[in-house]
């Protein structure tokens, strides 16, 4: 509890204790003033006399009081020493001293004043705000009185001010006193006062300017007492910055809000310590959401972010790539790859802003799949099929379609064997993320095995030959090969001479590109005559009556290209054994045009072809070790 007046009746004013004036005045009124002066304690005053105690603190308007005859020039509560020391938090007791100049040519024999003390926390909080009023003298003419009142109580480090006061005092007469000097009136002279600081030893006073979003505060510090020059030694916390270079200014600019504590020094190396705050406007708090990961399995298509709306505030994202909108409070986040986003949260009214982050974990990455390469299967190689795929891996799921002819169409590696050429998709799924990938593979199924071959043979007789001789008549073509020992032994040509009786087990034919044979066919399928098969319709022109073109065996093809219908012409220059296939340009026989014995001379066969699509086709005339080939195109119009 603060006690800011005590009782004091010693020193009342500059007599001695002979009631001995300092100022020349009469004894006699001297001392007659001391009489009238009688001081008591109130409980909101400092100290009055008994006239000014028993009225009402009544004043007539500032504008009434136009003396400026007695000044109020200054006011004190002096320490025992230079600077004033005191303990800090302490209390202290003091006399308030109060300076009065008098311009005028007479000495006045009273001086009375009326105010609220304030006291000022260090940090410039008010401790508290009491009434106050006193009255003294005398104070003489032309020069500054120090008058001496009553003392005031707080606590070392506060400061002291008297505001809004009236002053009053008496004319020259030496029968002017405090008792005639009523507030109800102001007689007979009077004046006012905003405020007078009280000095309490060196001090300061504070003007801060608080900061907001859009300007940094500031703080004006004022010295009080002491003696001038003064250095500052500034250190700020509780969030507060001195800005570079200002921690030796009186004054500081551009601050944040926090604390600031300034010591002063003035010449006669007195210090004092004190303090102050700066504020700002709140920053609104923004919510950028919570972080979550994106893969093929969760959040998909994106998840929702932010905050729910709030009115008074705007939004904005950055980046804006993969939201839904850039500034609404809660956007629907789908980046493709991972992102962290920010939001600015603003409010409206104030300016101020601030931002919050999140960040979204993209793990959508492309998974390889490796279904292997592509192999073909024929009766030579891969017969019984082939593995295709990958090596497992942990956290990996595979897939296979179609299933058919897969050894497993749940595992990374199964053997394909199909039946018929087959393309095989893999699809490799992750397991964490649900993302997956594909491959593609294609076994080509080449299996189909030729027709038993057509043949002519010569069998041994005892009125003949004593070996016999095989012809293979079909199939023909660069792509098979012969056997008469059931596959023991193979040729390419399709004679076969010399042949003892009984050497002949099985007559065969094989495709080379698929390895796959025919069933084997005996002598007794033998056919020395035209190929009763043939499709083809053939027609001859004798050489006597219609010479060779030239002397070699060809063969030429019309139209070419042709749709369903298409003739041949082979010119022969002597007669033989010979045949005319079609072949594919991937050696498979097409069709036998003709087999059998081609006489001299021009020759025409015509032959009918079901509509097929677009191909390439290879026909091949073969006479006795003569071979001729071209090439046919079939259109299907």
């Amino acid at each position: 509890m603060n006690l800011p007046f005590i009782t004091r009746t010693k020193n009342l004013f500059p007599y001695d204790d002979r009631c001995k004036p300092i100022e020349r005045l009469p004894r006699k009124a001297a001392c007659a003033a001391v009489k009238h002066l009688l001081f008591i304690l109130l409980p909101t005053v400092l100290f009055v006399s008994k006239s000014i105690a028993q009225t009402t603190t009544t004043f007539p308007a500032a504008t009434s009081c136009t003396s400026k005859d007695l000044t109020l020039t200054g006011a004190a509560l002096p320490g025992t020493d230079v600077c004033n020391t005191c303990i800090s938090g302490d209390s202290v007791y003091r006399t308030l001293n109060l300076s009065i100049f008098n311009k005028t040519g007479s000495t006045r024999t009273s001086f009375a004043f009326w105010g609220t003390l304030v006291i000022r926390n260090s940090n410039g909080s008010i401790s508290s705000a009491t009434s106050i009023k006193g009255c003294g003298g005398p104070v003489a003419k032309n020069t500054t009185t120090t008058l001496y009142f009553n003392q005031v109580g707080y606590k070392c480090g506060q400061s002291l001010t008297i505001k809004d006061l009236f002053l009053a005092w008496t004319d020259a007469s030496p029968g002017s006193t405090c008792a005639s000097i009523n507030s109800a009136t102001i007689n007979p002279k009077c004046g006012t006062l905003d405020s007078i600081q009280i000095n309490t030893g060196l001090d300061a006073s504070f003007s801060v300017t608080n900061a907001t979003c859009a300007t940094p505060g500031s703080i004006d510090l004022t010295p009080i007492g002491g003696k001038a020059p003064y250095s500052y030694a500034w250190v700020a916390s509780e969030g507060g910055a001195i800005p570079s270079g200002q921690s030796t200014n009186q004054d500081l600019t551009g601050l944040v809000a926090g604390k600031y504590t300034v010591t002063i020094t003035d010449a006669l190396n007195c210090k004092s310590t004190r303090f102050t705050t700066t504020s700002a406007s709140a920053p609104p708090v923004a919510d950028a959401g919570a972080a979550f990961t994106k893969t093929c399995s969760s959040n998909a298509t994106g998840k929702q972010i932010g905050e729910a709306s709030q009115s008074g505030f705007t939004y904005s994202w950055s980046p804006a790539s993969g939201l839904s909108s850039a500034s609404v409070s809660n956007p629907t986040a789908n980046p493709s790859s991972t992102t962290t986003y920010t939001v600015t949260k603003t409010n409206t009214t104030t300016g101020c802003s601030n931002a919050a982050s999140v960040t979204v974990t993209v793990n959508t990455a492309v998974v390889s799949a490796n279904a292997g390469d592509d192999f073909t299967k024929t009766c030579g190689s891969n017969s019984n099929g082939k593995q295709i795929g990958e090596a497992s891996q942990a956290g990996f799921t595979y897939s296979w379609s179609p299933a058919t002819g897969l050894s497993d169409a749940n595992i990374s590696n199964p053997i394909a064997n199909p039946g018929a050429t087959s393309t095989y998709t893999l699809t490799r799924t992750d397991n964490n993320t649900g993302c997956s990938g594909t491959d593609m593979i294609t076994v080509t199924v080449s299996t189909n095995a030729p027709d038993a071959p057509g043949i002519c043979v010569v069998q041994p007789s005892l009125c003949g030959p004593t070996t016999g001789s095989i012809n293979i008549l079909s199939p023909l073509g660069a792509d098979y090969k012969y056997s008469i020992d059931n596959g023991t032994s193979w040729q390419t040509g399709t004679v076969f001479s010399n042949l003892a009786p009984g050497s002949v087990t099985g007559i065969k034919v094989q495709s080379i590109s698929s390895g796959c044979s025919s069933v084997a066919a005996n002598c007794d399928a033998s056919n020395c005559t035209q190929s009763a098969s043939r499709v083809a319709t053939y027609s001859t022109t004798q050489a006597s009556t219609e010479p060779l073109i030239n002397s070699q065996t060809t063969v030429k093809a019309f139209p070419n290209p042709f749709s369903d219908k298409v003739k041949f012409v082979v010119n022969a220059p002597e007669s033989g054994n010979g045949s005319l296939e079609l072949f594919n340009l991937l050696g498979q026989k097409v069709k036998t045009v003709f087999v059998g014995r081609i006489p001299s001379g021009a020759n025409t066969f015509e032959v009918n072809l079901p509509l097929l699509k677009s191909a390439q086709l290879v026909y091949m005339l073969r006479m006795g070790n003569k071979q001729v080939t071209g090439k046919l195109l079939q259109l299907n119009k």
